[in-house]
């Protein structure tokens, strides 16, 4: 027990200090063509009003393009201080950005409406619990929204994990298909973007 609690606590470690090294670029054009391949198709995923939280929102713009399109009860959660205070700065009083755990999200039940991962699942490092975290804040009938990395070649995965701080595990489509349902989301939906994202949607029921 703990020798798990050291190693997730390096796994923070390593995640904080790789981003909060890299906010003051990760606005940069190369980076947010890479993110913006992420995090369009979870926008799709937004069909209507409600409040929705940005999980590892980085600096914050999916909850720029979201406020430009008129949408109010925007939060997003980060576990890099420098990007949120970014974010912070970017969004002003369009949304309320904090820094937090994925697996100890600080929302009551059934909070949001839509819950977003883009490009960060594969740093959690329970990744089991930090999923039923954000099930835990979802609404019900709400939608669970992950776009993570999935390359066609899995030589590049085995790349990811020797050379990013912070990696822990790029998932398979059935393996997000099974952490999906483990946690108890229903009408599943998964769909390739690019040859190295994976969207994969839940509602909880």
């Amino acid at each position: 027990m703990e020798v798990t609690i050291i190693m997730h606590e390096h796994n923070l470690h390593e995640n904080e200090h790789f981003f909060d090294h890299g906010a003051a670029k990760y606005d940069k054009r190369l980076t947010q063509f890479w993110m913006k391949k992420f995090y369009k198709p979870a926008l799709h995923e937004i069909k209507t009003e409600g409040s929705i939280l940005d999980v590892s929102c980085g600096t914050g713009n999916l909850l720029l393009e979201l406020s430009k399109r008129s949408h109010k009860d925007l939060h997003g959660i980060d576990y890099s201080q420098q990007m949120v205070e970014v974010a912070q700065a970017k969004l002003k009083e369009n949304a309320t950005i904090q820094k937090a755990d994925v697996h100890h999200l600080p929302f009551k039940e059934n909070s949001f409406d839509y819950v977003i991962s883009t490009e960060a699942f594969h740093h959690y490092y329970d990744q089991q619990k930090a999923l039923q975290e954000l099930v835990r804040v979802t609404k019900k009938m709400g939608k669970v929204i992950i776009c993570d990395i999935n390359f066609s070649f899995k030589n590049i995965h085995q790349l990811f994990h020797r050379f990013e701080p912070g990696h822990v595990k790029i998932n398979s489509k059935n393996e997000f298909r099974v952490l999906f349902e483990n946690v108890g989301l229903t009408q599943i939906r998964q769909k390739r973007h690019y040859f190295f994202a994976l969207k994969t949607v839940g509602v909880k029921s």
